[in-house]
């Protein structure tokens, strides 16, 4: 949906994005800007769940006394059952 916006912004950075991202119109670059916070924001959280996935899969782990291959291997072996499950 799109809407007529009526702001006051700073010319400087707003030159400086067309630049930045190769816009030719104001409204293509703070689109464009828009659009590249948000994809940030959507890979932030990806990544804020992957490690919360791993942090999970340690701490059920417990404390492993062997080497960290050992560590690898079992965690190997918990994503092959979690595909399996899935399938």
């Amino acid at each position: 949906m799109l809407r007529n916006k009526h702001l006051r912004l700073d010319q400087e950075k707003i030159e400086r994005v067309k630049r930045i991202l190769k816009a030719n119109t104001e409204t293509e670059a703070l689109d464009k800007a828009l659009d590249r916070l948000i994809q940030e924001d959507q890979e932030r959280l990806s990544r804020r769940r992957i490690m919360n996935r791993i942090l999970e899969l340690r701490r059920s782990l417990g404390r492993i006394e062997e080497d960290s291959a050992e560590w690898i291997r079992v965690a190997r072996k918990e994503r092959m059952r979690t595909r399996e499950r899935r399938t």
